[in-house]
């Protein structure tokens, strides 16, 4: 039978992602700084978008009153495009507004900005300050290029002296000069030789006891890295000392900075602004939206009564207008769906964490992104999308909205428990328990079980690890 091609016509559904939609959806994700960003950079994109001053701002019952740019929905342009009733928004927001000139007499807010030293710079002021021949300055110089942002050198010492024309022993002589300088630690290859060399530092030797220190030097030097795996019993016979000795000895190598370049790093810890704030009225919770330092935006009156003046321009000038009208009503309805997203997303989390809110952590519950879908009429995605950088201001305290999302663990009476909820009782068993006798994992999946958690030792070990809680054996502590 031979193959034919015929045109045939048939209905089918299928939902078509618009321009306007991805941008709506594309807003959701995005943290409180970089939606400061983005409006910022939409009203630079688009000059019929401006932001309402806080002296033209009217409060009506302690509320924003709702910005009027009216985008019918049901009628459409030849393109499938929204048509844009251009008179009602020019009348809406027609305003007198005065331009105003920056003074150049002053700095910029960048100019202002103190920068503290990059570890690069910091070892090239110390570098300059060193009185050495001119070869072992260069290789140091080029020591320094190659050590990385946690202080460690990533490159061989003596294929960068040959790169100068210099030899394997001045390569030492710049390899020794650099380790000296601050911080201590600065340019070794291994943890080894990190901790090394702090632990030759004479600051160390003179405020410690010189014993211990040797003994920390030893254990370094033999094996590291399975200081942590060894019981300090079989430490101390090894190297035919006192249990005592060992504990102090491992203390101040645990004093010790094993990366010592990100003191000098660029990462700068951030504060926290909630996006939402979560306060108890009565019984219940209210929600509220944090978002004072979000620019209020409206539509340029002047620019929308240009397009109204179809005689008033040429037809390119008013193609460009509606296109930049529609696209910034659209951006200001796509921010105040945004707002509208995140507060159903939040009451649908305090309504299913209200006892953990009331009570702690002992009390949070098992969520799933579904649970909070199902909830709010959502796709997952959406969800997934809003909990993404947010936090919520709560009486537990300024909390990511992905905190509440845990998995749980089922207990022999049907119920389940929060995996945040099981580690909190772990944290609370070690701490209360006997420190000469320190509980193992068994103990603690035991104890568990005896709860009514059932839970596997492995759980344990792995969720002590997120907890950073030492093994058994490092827990014991030593009667005196």
């Amino acid at each position: 039978m031979a193959l034919q091609h015929k045109m045939a016509i048939r209905a089918e559904q299928r939902l078509v992602m618009t321009a306007m939609m991805r941008q709506a959806i594309g807003l959701l994700p995005l943290s409180r700084m970089e939606m400061q960003q983005a409006v910022q950079q939409e009203m630079l994109n688009n000059p019929l978008l401006e932001e309402i001053q806080d002296e033209e701002k009217e409060i009506v019952d302690g509320e924003m009153p709702e910005l009027r740019v009216d985008v019918p929905e049901n009628q459409n342009d030849e393109r499938g495009e929204v048509e844009i009733d251009w008179e009602n928004i020019a009348q809406d927001n027609f305003d007198d507004f005065s331009s105003s000139t920056p003074n150049d007499d002053f700095p910029t807010h960048e100019q202002t900005l103190a920068r503290p030293d990059t570890l690069y710079e910091h070892l090239e002021w110390q570098l300059s300050l060193s009185v050495v021949p001119e070869p072992i300055a260069r290789i140091a110089g080029q020591i320094i290029w190659n050590v990385n942002e946690e202080g460690y050198l990533e490159a061989d010492v003596e294929e960068l002296a040959a790169n100068v024309g210099l030899g394997s022993r001045e390569a030492h002589k710049a390899l020794v000069l650099v380790q000296g300088f601050n911080p201590p630690g600065i340019a070794a290859r291994t943890l080894q030789e990190c901790l090394l060399i702090q632990l030759n530092n004479n600051e160390l030797s003179m405020n410690e006891n010189c014993s211990i220190v040797d003994l920390a030097r030893i254990l370094v030097r033999k094996n590291i890295e399975k200081i942590g795996e060894t019981s300090y019993a079989k430490l101390a016979k090894a190297n035919d000392v006192d249990v005592e000795d060992i504990v102090q000895a491992i203390d101040i190598i645990r004093s010790l900075d094993p990366r010592p370049g990100l003191r000098f790093s660029d990462r700068r810890v951030e504060i926290v602004v909630p996006d939402v704030s979560v306060a108890k009225r009565g019984d219940e919770y209210e929600v509220m939206l944090n978002d004072d330092d979000l620019p209020l935006l409206r539509v340029n009156s002047k620019y929308a009564a240009m397009v109204v003046d179809k005689a008033g321009i040429s037809p390119d000038t008013r193609k460009y207008l509606e296109e930049k009208l529609r696209a910034a009503a659209w951006f200001v309805k796509s921010i105040e769906q945004r707002k509208q997203t995140i507060l159903k997303v939040c009451r649908s989390i305090v309504r299913f964490q209200k006892d953990f809110l009331d009570h702690g952590v002992s009390h949070i519950k098992p969520l799933i992104l579904r649970d909070v879908a199902q909830d709010i009429g959502m796709h997952e995605s959406t969800v997934s999308r809003v909990t993404t950088d947010k936090y919520m201001d709560t009486p537990q305290g300024v909390l990511s909205f992905k905190y509440f999302f845990h998995s749980g663990l089922e207990s022999s009476a049907g119920e389940s428990a929060s995996s945040v909820a099981v580690k909190e009782i772990i944290k609370s068993m070690v701490a209360k328990e006997n420190p000469e006798k320190p509980l193992t994992d068994q103990q603690i999946s035991d104890r568990l079980k005896q709860d009514n958690v059932a839970i596997a030792r492995r759980t344990v070990t792995k969720y002590r690890k997120e907890l950073r809680i030492s093994p058994t054996s490092r827990r014991r502590k030593i009667r005196q």
